[in-house]
């Protein structure tokens, strides 16, 4: 097989047996009647988001080793002391962002907010909050390992920028297997594949993309989408037109705070584990 086609090929099986994944986790919830719970229902929501993470990640993991011939460890997974304080800040930037836009929301009438602060200071809150850590997590981590870590391994015959963006396309594509097509999501989606894209490529770190993936997803649910244990519940649903105001500035801001903790070493030039693994010996300025 010529090696030009490998890389496609090679993503486009972890893509069907991602899906083949789905499928039969989505099978067996219809055979137990609990499908249609998988939207009302918190902790069946956040216990198939936890089991289906994890027996993605591991089929992903088996896949590098029997496929590429390469250890999965490779792709990066550690969390150094720069990279907690850029997560622990990239979340702390997520959550103001957010806070701006329901107020902004509010405050020009597009919706009437309830705020319910007073739960943070009750036990249940901290319970449904450790429960969709564990499922937002786990869910990121198949998202970060399948689209960033694998996916960019097997596009690297070409430049960083086209790797972040073809990525970033495959990323979005991926969600449209599980959704109606809506072209704000799909804005969103490619979005959010851009900006962990970049962070991984700076930090080379899929544990550190996981994280700002994940409290993104877990602050939209405790502000927007007024899931259980909702800081925030809206009279309407917020348009996805709106929605991506907040989402596009959102990833302004986490772009330029990567470049401003990772990137002394130019634009685009990966972090070291990643100029090794993708063999990128130049300088992107």
């Amino acid at each position: 097989m010529k090696k030009n086609l490998r890389g496609p090929l090679r993503i486009f099986a972890s893509i069907l047996l991602t899906n083949i994944l789905i499928a039969i986790l989505t099978g067996l919830l219809i055979w137990f009647d609990l499908f249609d719970a998988l939207q009302t229902n918190f902790l069946l929501f956040h216990t198939m988001a936890f089991t289906l993470g994890l027996l993605n990640t591991i089929l992903i993991f088996w896949f590098i080793k029997t496929v590429d011939k390469k250890s999965p460890k490779m792709l990066g997974f550690h969390l150094r002391k720069k990279d907690i304080l850029f997560s622990t800040v990239a979340i702390i930037i997520t959550f103001i962002t957010v806070w701006v836009f329901i107020l902004a929301l509010a405050h020009i009438g597009i919706v009437k907010a309830q705020f319910q602060f007073d739960l943070v200071f009750t036990g249940g809150f901290y319970k449904l909050l450790g429960i969709a850590i564990v499922g937002y997590f786990f869910a990121a981590l198949k998202e970060e390992v399948l689209a960033r870590g694998y996916f960019m391994l097997n596009l690297k015959s070409f430049s960083i920028p086209s790797m972040i963006l073809i990525s970033a396309i495959l990323f979005m594509a991926l969600h449209f297997i599980m959704g109606d097509f809506d072209p704000f999501k799909a804005a969103s989606w490619l979005k959010g594949g851009l900006v962990y894209a970049y962070i991984y490529v700076k930090s080379g770190s899929l544990t550190t993309a996981t994280i700002v993936h994940a409290a993104h997803n877990l602050v939209n649910d405790l502000f927007i989408h007024g899931a259980d244990g909702a800081l925030v519940l809206l009279n309407t649903k917020v348009a996805t037109s709106d929605k991506l105001v907040y989402e596009f500035i959102l990833g302004v801001l986490l772009l330029g705070l990567t470049y401003l903790f990772y990137g002394k070493n130019g634009l685009f030039t990966p972090a070291d584990n990643l100029k090794l693994l993708w063999n990128k010996g130049r300088t992107y300025k």
